[in-house]
């Protein structure tokens, strides 16, 4: 293994900012997206990374596989923890405005 850097491009296939890519590995084809969210289980250890359920959204209808009430605490834990920040923010917001008796900025 070499430590120069100057090899680690050449032995990438890249050559004067061109990078070959043999034929044998393009891939040709009609690709579809896959329009999945998939739920797992992030609560109890023992099923930790375990699938819960999954919602399609690749065919004419919306379908949901699994177990719904587990899916649905980790899809709110999701969003909760997504958007803690702007929760925090917001709250802030109108606290200090209640403080001064301001009407809550929108």
């Amino acid at each position: 293994m070499t430590k120069d850097f100057d090899e680690l491009p050449k032995m990438a296939g890249w050559h004067e900012a061109n990078l070959v890519v043999p034929k044998s590995q393009v891939m040709v084809g009609n690709l579809k997206p896959n329009y999945n969210l998939t739920f797992y289980n992030n609560r109890n250890t023992s099923d930790l990374g375990k699938q819960v359920g999954k919602l399609d959204f690749n065919g004419p209808q919306l379908v949901f596989e699994g177990d719904a009430e587990a899916s649905a605490k980790v899809f709110i834990d999701w969003i909760a923890s997504s958007f803690k920040g702007r929760f925090d923010e917001e709250y802030k917001r109108g606290y200090e405005d209640a403080k001064q008796n301001k009407d809550p900025q929108r």
